[in-house]
């Protein structure tokens, strides 16, 4: 993923990357209309720089990246969803706690009315969580060490059954204060994991239920965000049905770094596309059975579309081992989304 600097960056810009990408993804980039930086590994760059990281933890240093202590515990604070539960406090309406200890989780297990989600203190999004829905998932106490990194956790109310929509606000943060840019729309399978999101095609039909919500959120941070801080932010939520009535939760977590939402954001605007466009980005896994030859399968799909798709992240390293997930970037219209994001997924997972 550290590759999804190059399609936001601008041609005179350094791309600090372990591995460097391939001829062909990189002359792709540059076919499609973007600008992509310079891809440099660490040694090769010595000078004075402006550092732009995902999410602000080092300087730069005689040509190394150096930890800040201060930029590190200011970064693990924000992204801290034990600290978030602060954030968020009187803008939520699912009841969410920390859980301190296992000892702790058995007692909250026994006591709570099921079905809850727990969530690690850090993780992505759509990976680092356990759902119990029943007494017959109790087995799954066994990955907490593993999947959520052991404690502090967070214990949530999960409404995933009757979840129908989710949302990201992106916002810029300066000295303290919150700069709105757009809402994004994501789409969230069945277990919670994250496939990809999408901006354009005009308003949301449901923006004027949750933008509020989210614009009342933001006016209680400003004694909790450190003044310190200047960078992107998202705000990710979702709307649910409660006896038949339709739930807002503002806030499920805050994201202080480049999200994926962000680096849509940013390559839409490099590609100027127009407010009716639909842009969206897929995360795509490496087909479970048979080899996937991207060109082709992106190639065929942009002929039988008739619409605009660029590769965002390589498929596999330079060795030519497959990475888990690639990020696949596209263009289409309100009228024909559904048939093309489906046409996608179908075709990069299920390769003939």
């Amino acid at each position: 993923m550290e590759k999804l600097f190059f399609p936001i960056t601008n041609e005179e810009d350094y791309v600090l990357v372990e591995e460097l990408p391939s001829d062909a993804l990189y002359s792709h980039w540059k076919d499609k209309g973007l600008t992509p930086g310079i891809p440099c590994q660490l040694g090769a760059l010595l000078g004075e720089v402006t550092l732009v990281e995902w999410g602000k933890r080092h300087n730069w240093e005689d040509g190394e990246l150096i930890i800040d202590p201060f930029q590190l515990e200011t970064a693990r604070y924000l992204n801290s969803k034990v600290t978030q539960l602060d954030f968020r406090k009187n803008h939520s309406p699912l009841l969410a706690k920390v859980i301190t200890s296992e000892e702790h989780l058995y007692a909250e297990l026994e006591e709570a009315k099921l079905p809850i989600v727990l969530k690690s203190e850090y993780g992505l999004a759509g990976r680092n969580h356990i759902i119990f829905k029943s007494n017959s998932d109790y087995w799954k106490l066994s990955q907490v060490n593993k999947r959520l990194f052991g404690f502090p956790v967070v214990s949530e109310e999960w409404v995933g059954d009757v979840r129908f929509f989710d949302f990201s606000t992106l916002w810029d943060v300066k000295e303290g204060q919150f700069f709105y840019l757009t809402a994004t729309t994501m789409w969230i399978d069945p277990d919670g994991g994250f496939r990809g999101i999408r901006i354009g095609g005009g308003e949301g039909a449901y923006e004027s239920l949750f933008l509020p919500k989210v614009y009342d959120l933001i006016k209680d941070l400003k004694n909790l965000v450190p003044t310190e801080y200047s960078g992107p932010c998202a705000i990710d939520g979702f709307l649910y049905t409660d006896d038949g009535l339709t739930k807002v939760q503002p806030v499920s977590e805050f994201n202080f770094r480049y999200s994926i939402g962000r680096v849509l954001w940013e390559v839409r605007k490099k590609r100027n596309a127009k407010s009716e466009t639909i842009s969206g980005l897929l995360v795509l896994p490496y087909p479970k059975q048979g080899k996937l030859n991207e060109w082709e399968v992106i190639e065929r799909l942009v002929r039988d579309l008739d619409c605009d798709l660029i590769l965002l992240t390589p498929v596999r390293d330079l060795a030519g081992k497959a990475y888990q997930n690639a990020v696949l970037y596209f263009e289409t219209t309100v009228e024909t989304e559904s048939t093309v994001v489906e046409s996608i997924w179908s075709a990069w997972t299920e390769p003939n």
